[in-house]
């Protein structure tokens, strides 16, 4: 089975060769057919003009210039035969270059640079073969109406979606700009003329843009709650350049909030990155970590704007000049570092939290009272806590009285006493009990979580006051009596 996979195999092989082989050769044979009817016609053509010169001096007869004239004419039609069979289906449109480029809006661009060519005019021209009196050739030199779009998987990925290009002259280039409705690293370029239809694969070529590397992400801007962290996925292109190593920073934000690049397949954290031979893009991660409270820098639910760069050596120093005589740069030094940069932003949000404290979460009282006790209602958050509302959930038959039961307000760092009254029901039965106190509010518009306080409650049966009273002058009777009676033994 492997010995006929690879005779099929060679056999294929052979047969594509003898067929390169036989096109080449046929091309040369219609190329010298061509030069062989071309001095044919050359030689008619002096024969022609000699039978011509001889009738006017009547020198020769009509019949003889008559044949002449047509044995003139048949060369012309070999010729013109001869020549169309050459120039038969060398002409072709061709992508010279297809280079990728980006704004300083970061928008990305294709500038595809066409070219129309044809070996046919070139072989005539080196063979000085010209019969533009009897067989003009100048539709050749340009081609009319040459229509451009940019594919990837079969779908066009290009704005304008389709480019015409009007006319396209021999031996010159054409170039077309789209812009990318996808970024991609290779892409279909299509091209209709003439009637063909023809399709180019190519790998981008990276032009010279305004930034070396450049920066993007599509999580630009975040909201990110005070004590937790926020990620952006960055985009790194390298175009033409020739450093490879660049560094990674992040300028204009607060010292407060602390950050760290890592990379998305490894995890590994970064602070310089290296584009590899044949690497030109890579997939980044940025991670910044907010502080727990607020304070004049981190304000809650005002944006922070920063720059996340990619700079090489050069740039990196220019940076550091920069920060040393300023704590922030603007955005006109930015551009004029002409490093790979991205625009990012981060929100701070507050975090809302309640507590409730009490001194004791323990109680004992008897079958017909009742339990009182102060709870501290505390914002512990960062974010100021609205309509608090304080209940309970009681065992069966049981009541309670709150005052106040609902909080309109309160700032964070803020406490409220709140005053609560169990009242167990009349007949209520000696035993624990374990009654809850619960909270609920929201803050910024959301609701915010809290844990239940359990009161535990001992009650206990009423203590008979009487009876105890009669029990213990009972027993002091009876000590007494006793007493007496053994002073009386002793006596006797």
């Amino acid at each position: 089975m492997k010995n006929l996979i690879k005779i099929s195999a060679l056999v294929l092989l052979l047969t594509l060769s003898l067929s390169f082989m036989f096109s080449q050769e046929s091309q040369t044979l219609k190329l010298l057919a061509l030069k062989k009817a071309q001095l044919h016609l050359e030689r008619m053509k002096g024969e022609f003009e000699m039978s011509l010169k001889l009738k006017e001096k009547g020198l020769t007869s009509e019949q003889e210039f008559v044949q002449k004239r047509t044995e003139y004419l048949q060369a012309q039609v070999s010729y013109q035969e001869a020549l169309i069979s050459f120039m038969g289906s060398e002409v072709r449109v061709s992508v010279a270059s297809a280079v990728k480029f980006q704004d300083k809006t970061g928008k990305k661009f294709v500038r595809v640079s066409l070219r129309y060519s044809s070996k046919e005019l070139k072989e005539l021209a080196r063979l000085n073969i010209d019969a533009k009196d009897i067989f003009p050739l100048d539709f050749l030199q340009e081609i009319k109406d040459v229509y451009v779009s940019l594919r990837s998987e079969g779908k066009i990925i290009s704005d304008p979606y389709e480019k015409t290009i009007p006319s396209l002259s021999l031996e010159q280039e054409r170039p077309v700009t789209f812009q990318l409705l996808k970024d991609v690293e290779n892409l279909d370029v299509n091209v209709f003329y003439a009637g063909k239809n023809e399709t180019t694969s190519v790998y981008l070529q990276k032009g010279l843009s305004a930034n070396i590397v450049t920066v993007n992400s599509a999580q630009f801007s975040q909201e990110a709650d005070l004590e937790s962290e926020a990620t952006y996925d960055l985009s790194l292109e390298k175009f033409s350049g020739e450093a490879n190593v660049f560094r990674l920073k992040v300028i204009n934000l607060p010292q407060q909030i602390s950050y760290e690049f890592v990379d998305s397949q490894t995890q590994a954290r970064l602070s310089q990155i290296k584009f590899t031979e044949g690497v030109t893009s890579m997939q980044l991660s940025l991670k910044l970590f907010l502080p727990k409270n607020a304070d004049e820098r981190v304000i809650i639910d005002k944006p922070i704007e920063f720059y996340c760069l990619a700079l090489d050596d050069e740039q990196s120093v220019k940076l550091n000049e920069l920060l040393s005589s300023a704590s922030s740069v603007n955005i006109k030094d930015i551009e004029n570092l002409k490093a790979g940069s991205v625009k990012l932003e981060i929100i701070p949000r507050g975090v809302g939290r309640i507590e409730v404290q009490a001194l004791s979460l323990y109680h004992e009282i008897k079958v017909g009272q009742n339990v009182n006790m102060d709870v501290r209602i505390k914002n512990t958050g960062t974010r100021r806590l609205d309509n608090i509302r304080i209940y309970t959930d009681l065992p069966l038959n049981w009541r309670a009285e709150i005052r106040p039961d609902l909080i309109a307000s309160l700032d964070q760092g803020k406490e409220e006493i709140v005053a609560i009254e169990f009242i167990p029901p009349e007949d209520v039965s000696v035993g624990d009990y374990e009654p809850k106190i619960r909270t609920e509010c929201i803050a910024d518009n959301r609701r915010v979580e809290s844990e239940d306080k359990i009161i535990r409650i001992h009650v206990s049966a009423k203590t008979n006051i009487f009876g105890i009273t009669l029990l213990v002058l009972f027993l002091v009777g009876l000590l007494v009596g006793i007493v007496v009676f053994g002073i009386k033994l002793t006596r006797r």
